[in-house]
């Protein structure tokens, strides 16, 4: 919507569209949520029928061959395999998804110099 039209709208027309986005958000929300919460479900079920394996007593990858594993542990064994074969995005992911991903932000340090000091001296110089 143009700016020119908003502006043409009465109050009640602007506080009629901003029920309607409110709305539609909440709804937006509440299909996201389900979404997750299903794919949670989804991950935590065992590939196979039967007894899950308990990871916590496997010692090495080689173990887990046949084993009886959440959908969600085989997708990170994948990646971690994908990694290990030199897969760099895999790396990343686990890199990322065990919370050691490097930060986004580059912090400057030092004096910035923003232009005052000169801009001052012109603008005394010109004063003369």
């Amino acid at each position: 919507m143009a700016k020119c039209e908003f502006s043409n709208m009465t109050p009640e027309q602007r506080r009629e569209n901003g029920k309607k986005g409110g709305i539609a958000s909440g709804e937006a929300k509440r299909r996201k949520k389900a979404m997750r919460e299903r794919l949670e479900v989804l991950l935590d079920l065992p590939l196979k029928s039967g007894k899950r394996a308990d990871l916590d007593s496997i010692k090495n990858f080689a173990a887990l061959k046949g084993m009886n594993i959440t959908v969600q542990d085989a997708l990170i064994l994948a990646q971690i395999q994908k990694a290990l074969k030199g897969d760099t995005t895999a790396a990343a992911f686990v890199r990322d998804t065990v919370g050691e991903k490097p930060g986004d932000k580059t912090i400057i340090t030092g004096n910035v110099d923003t232009g005052a000091d000169k801009l001052a001296n012109i603008l005394a110089q010109l004063k003369e």
